[in-house]
């Protein structure tokens, strides 16, 4: 039991460090893939075209740089939440 929140704390440090720092450039490649509504549901952006406008989030190259940000961010606040984990998991590793 112990030792599932010493992994845990260890892995969201981990990659909330990697995501903070932008380990080459993973942030980068997050942002690129998962929030760029280019690669949406292929069904959704006919959709979108068959009705006669945009997708709302297809200005997306004009935010990509405030979402890197906002992607390394929350991997600084993964990172420390899972410094918590880790911190909890020391505690009750000793006290037991």
């Amino acid at each position: 039991m112990y030792l599932v929140s010493l992994l845990l704390g260890l892995g969201l440090i981990l990659v909330g460090l990697a995501l903070a720092t932008d380990h080459r450039g993973i942030a980068q490649r997050i942002v690129g893939t998962h929030l760029n509504p280019a690669h949406a549901d292929p069904s959704l952006l006919r959709t979108f075209n068959r009705l006669g406008f945009e997708h709302p989030g297809m200005d997306f190259l004009r935010y990509a740089p405030r979402q890197r940000r906002f992607v390394r961010v929350w991997g600084g606040l993964l990172s420390a939440f899972g410094l918590a984990f880790l911190a909890v998991g020391v505690v009750l590793l000793v006290r037991a």
